[in-house]
C-alpha cells in the first residue's frame, strides 16, 4: 500500500459544474472509506506533468460519472442529443487512463467512467439513447434488469447471471474497444458493463453502484471487489 500507515489510496475524479467548479458526490467518498481506503482527489486542473508520480502513489483509480465526453475523441461530430462537455476533464481523464493501464492498478469506471475508458482505448459511444434516465436534471433512478456474462467478474460478484441496477444515463458504449469485452446488457440490448481480461481489476459499469450501496448487495460487492484487488 502506498499510504504511510498501510491504508490503500484510491484516486477519484470530481464532477464539474457549468461554471467550472468541481465537487465530489458524498456517495463515492462513503463507498471508498467504507472499505478502509483513502480518497485521493485528482482535480481536473492537475498539471499533466505531475500525473505520473501521482498515479505511482495510487493503489486504485475510480473514473466517476458526470457530463458527456466530446465526440471528437471518438471520431464523431457532435449530435443534437449530446449534452454538456468539459474539455478540461476530457484531457485529464484520457491522460490518466493511459497511465493507470500502464501501471495495472485496479480500475473502476462508473457511468461516464465506463464510456471514458472505452473511448480512451479506441471505442465509440452512442451519443443519445432513450429510456435509461428520467431526465438530465433528475436524481431519480430508472431501475432495470441486466444480463451478466457467465464467468465474468461482475457475475462472480453478483453470484448470478442476472442483476437489477439503477440508471441515470443517456449515452452508452457502442463499438467496444479492442482489449475490452462487454459483460452486461440491458433488456433493450444496451451494453451496461465492460471488463478487461487479464487485468487485476478493470471493470466499467454504466450504472451507479455508489448510489445504492445501502440497499443493494451487488453494488456494495463491486467496491469490496475493487478493494480486494489491491495489493
Amino acid at each position: 500500500m502506498n499510504n504511510t500507515y498501510g491504508i490503500p489510496r484510491i484516486g477519484l475524479l470530481p464532477y464539474s459544474r457549468e461554471d467550472g467548479s468541481q465537487y465530489f458526490p458524498q456517495d463515492y467518498i462513503d463507498a471508498i472509506e467504507a472499505n478502509g481506503a483513502e480518497v485521493v482527489p485528482v482535480m481536473h486542473d492537475t498539471p499533466l506533468d505531475t500525473l505520473y508520480p501521482l498515479v505511482v502513489s495510487l493503489d486504485a483509480m475510480i473514473f466517476s460519472g458526470g457530463c458527456d465526453i466530446d465526440p471528437v475523441h471518438y471520431g464523431q461530430m457532435r449530435e443534437d442529443g449530446c449534452g454538456r462537455i468539459d474539455p478540461r476533464r476530457d484531457q485529464i481523464e484520457l491522460a490518466l487512463a493511459d497511465l493507470v493501464l500502464g501501471r495495472d492498478i485496479p480500475v473502476l469506471g462508473v457511468c461516464r467512467g465506463v464510456q471514458l475508458l472505452n473511448v480512451a482505448l479506441g471505442g465509440t459511444l452512442r451519443q443519445d439513447i432513450a429510456g435509461h434516465r428520467v431526465d438530465e436534471n433528475s436524481n431519480e433512478a430508472v431501475w432495470h434488469g441486466v444480463r451478466l456474462a457467465p464467468g465474468s467478474r461482475l457475475a462472480q460478484i453478483a453470484g448470478s447471471e442476472n442483476a437489477r441496477v439503477n440508471s441515470y444515463h443517456h449515452q452508452c458504449v457502442d463499438r467496444v474497444a479492442d482489449g475490452l469485452v462487454a459483460v452486461a446488457w440491458a433488456e433493450d440490448g444496451t451494453i451496461e458493463a465492460v471488463e478487461m481480461p487479464g487485468k487485476r481489476f478493470f471493470v466499467g459499469v454504466q450504472w451507479h453502484p455508489e448510489k445504492s450501496l445501502r440497499e443493494d448487495e451487488f453494488s456494495a460487492g463491486i467496491f469490496r471487489a475493487l478493494r480486494a484487488a489491491m495489493h
